[in-house]
């Protein structure tokens, strides 16, 4: 036992080679130098290291085992058991490259799945590896078991912790350099090479425990006469074969460096980039994903203008100039098979972009659809311009035609490429009709809808095609439509819609007036986000019946309510709920006197007493309430306004209207916040979904507002 101290010491001392002394041998190579280390110096430094690393582990395990001098060791089996261990340990490093992502992606589809692969694989590697170093060090001895394999099962309960420790001690070095890093940013030579030797010691006590552990499973060992007699060229095939197999994967993976292929080892580095590019995918991390996309892409550029450089100083040399050309070639043919950091992972770092923006502006937009000109046949980067570009509405976009190219090449390339299943397939084509429809691009659109609403029977395709309708004109075709299927029986407040304003644009008041009715009784039926949807829709059509507007933009031109004829009138009547909203919507916008509130207020009152929870009833009670000029009433209507925005946030007509009675009051702050709520909801100003351009006369507004705070 007078000898475990020295083992521990051998052990160290293999740590440090292995760790420290690559480290240091690699500052004395190069100082004095202006210039990096080469490949090949590099990795000669390296394998030096790993061999005396060796040589400290073997002196370490002799000492162990061969305490008994009557009883000496075998020292081939000393030197050649070493192969499958390093074997294991060369083709953990290289081999994890790729499996780590595959399990990444597996984490990412389904995390129960993860959980168990991620088990057998540790339980299998830490079995491989146990099996492995206690067969060494059973070749190690002079008559050795001849089934150590079973001997090691045999006792599990001590070959498991065996293993759990090599890993320890392999990770041990890394780990404690990933520690400082984390703890120190950037630490310095002094505080890593510190490191090192904390990972050189760590590692030597766990291999020390895993060699003392080992030694109890040595007892379990019976000694066989036969070992003595076999042939040791049988014997030692397995380990010559290990020693091949470590020599072809380390110089496999190291021989861009070695022959100093410039080509070969930009192709080195972008094969672990897109491994690293794939792992962060596979996590849904598209900020990780387009950073290596995008060093990946620098590199490539770096190279490329390199070659080029070259070209143009051997332009008087031929033999140079040849040689040059020819590496440049080379250079474009490793890019051109790379190219998917240039496109797919350029189109991610655009996503990435708008994503942290929180929206698109127009420069984003224009390089981005730049770049799906640029790649036409590319999946992903047609998604990042269909996304982009859709988002970026605005009065006078100029954009919008090339982005419903970019829509149409990614429907088609995603159709093409996925052949997603019908359920997939129609979702998916809705998705790119309302991408369509947001660019005001509806009769694309339409022509999509159609050929699915042919297929499927799906409300949502007709909702969607009958709003198409209506945006191009076609309101024959949206009124049948969303007749046809309310008659059939659909359930659909917005078909409901639908009808009732197409019959209202074509003339036909008596069906108009029934659907609204209609539509009205659902929204007294309608409950949580439902209701929120029925009560915009129902107070737009409201507004349809009582606004006369010649403005351009919302074409409320229909003289309605005034014009009622009595037999509508009385139709209208056997609805209360819709009589009483109408009328107080009269009273608030289309009667020539407004200042006398009472009536509308009985009005109102009546609809939020069928239906309390409708956000849009109560800012028409403030809209009637704001019509007067008394102080009463204008806080009245910051409280019905209040009422409205705690019901329904998103509407933002609401906040301006409470913006402008906070002006009235002189309540400049408030109504700047007010604004902001009203922007934010508006972040565009896009009269094609703001009818009464509320962004311009809010924007306004808050100028006014901020002016009035600095007074």
């Amino acid at each position: 036992m007078e000898k475990k101290p020295s083992v521990m010491a051998w052990l160290f001392g293999a740590g440090l080679c292995m760790g420290l002394l690559p480290d240091l041998a690699a500052a004395v190579c190069a100082a004095g130098k202006e210039e990096p280390l080469s490949g090949a110096v590099i990795l000669g430094i390296g394998l030096v290291s790993a061999c005396a690393c060796l040589l400290c582990f073997m002196r370490a395990i002799y000492i162990r085992f061969g305490k008994d001098p009557e009883n000496k060791p075998d020292w081939s089996w000393y030197l050649a058991g070493l192969f499958p261990c390093l074997l294991v340990c060369l083709a953990f490093l290289y081999g994890s490259r790729s499996v780590v992502p595959v399990l990444t992606a597996v984490y990412a589809v389904q995390k129960g799945v993860f959980a168990g692969v991620v088990a057998a694989l540790s339980l299998a590697a830490l079995l491989l590896m146990g099996v492995l170093f206690f067969c060494y060090l059973n070749g190690c001895r002079k008559t050795p078991s001849a089934r150590p394999v079973r001997c090691f099962f045999s006792r599990i309960y001590l070959g498991l912790p065996v293993a759990l420790l090599l890993w320890l001690a392999i990770f041990a070095m890394p780990c404690a350099l990933v520690l400082v890093g984390r703890l120190c940013g950037e630490p310095g030579n002094l505080l890593r090479h510190a490191a090192l030797l904390f990972g050189a010691l760590a590692a030597a006590a766990f291999l020390n425990m895993a060699l003392a552990l080992a030694e109890k499973m040595m007892t379990g060992l019976t000694e066989t006469p036969e070992q003595e007699e076999r042939a040791p060229r049988k014997r030692l095939l397995f380990p010559l074969v290990s020693l091949f197999l470590c020599l072809f994967l380390f110089f496999s993976q190291n021989m861009p460096q070695l022959t100093g292929n410039e080509a070969a080892q930009l192709e080195a580095r972008l094969k672990e980039s897109l491994v690293e590019y794939g792992l962060f995918l596979s996590a849904y991390d598209i900020n990780g994903a387009a950073g290596i996309a995008g060093e990946a892409a620098v590199w490539m550029d770096e190279a490329l203008l390199a070659a080029e450089e070259e070209e143009k100083e051997a332009a008087n040399d031929p033999a140079a100039l040849r040689k040059a050309e020819k590496k440049t070639k080379k250079l474009q043919r490793v890019c051109e098979r790379y190219e998917i950091f240039r496109s797919d992972g350029q189109a991610l770092a655009y996503i990435d972009q708008y994503k942290r923006a929180g929206g698109a502006s127009e420069e984003l937009a224009e390089d981005v659809l730049t770049l799906s000109e640029e790649y036409p046949e590319n999946l992903q980067v047609q998604y990042a311009a269909a996304l982009i570009g859709c988002s970026l509405t605005y009065d006078g976009a100029e954009h919008y035609d090339r982005t419903a190219k970019a829509v149409l090449r990614w429907d088609e390339l995603y159709l093409e490429e996925r052949n997603p299943e019908d359920a997939d397939r129609m979702d998916f084509e809705k998705n790119t009709a309302q991408m369509l429809m947001k660019i005001y691009h509806e009769e694309e659109a339409a022509k999509i809808l159609e050929k699915i609403a042919d297929t499927y029977e799906d409300t949502e395709t007709w909702e969607l095609l009958a709003k198409c309708y209506d945006r191009t004109g076609r309101q024959e075709e949206a009124y049948e439509l969303a007749a046809e299927r309310c008659e059939a029986g659909t359930d659909s407040p917005y078909l409901l819609y639908y009808a009732a304003l197409s019959a209202l644009k074509l003339g036909k008041m008596e069906e108009s007036l029934t659907y609204t009715s209609k539509l009205a009784s659902c929204t007294l039926e309608c409950e949580g986000e439902e209701l929120k949807e029925c009560d915009v829709w129902l107070f737009e059509l409201m507004e349809f019946l009582v606004l006369e507007d010649s403005s351009q933009y919302t074409e409320f031109q229909y003289p309605v309510y005034e014009e009622l004829t009595e037999e509508q009138n009385e139709f209208i009547d056997e609805n209360p709920f819709f009589r009483n909203y109408l009328d107080a919507a009269y009273l608030a916008y289309g009667a020539d006197d407004k200042r006398d509130p009472s009536e509308g207020f009985e009005k109102i009152g009546a609809v939020l007493e069928r239906k309390p929870e409708l956000a849009s009833a109560w800012y028409l009670r403030g809209v009637i309430a704001s019509n007067t000029d008394s102080e009463k009433y204008m806080e009245e209507a910051v409280e019905m306004y209040q009422k409205a925005g705690e019901l329904n946030s998103e509407i933002p007509a609401v906040w301006y209207a409470m913006a402008r009675e906070y002006d009235r009051l002189e309540e400049y702050e408030s109504g700047i916040e007010a604004c902001r709520r009203a922007l934010a909801l508006l972040p565009e100003q896009d009269h094609g979904s703001d009818w009464y351009g509320i962004h311009f006369h809010c924007s306004r507004l808050l100028d006014a507002l901020e002016k009035e705070v600095e007074k």
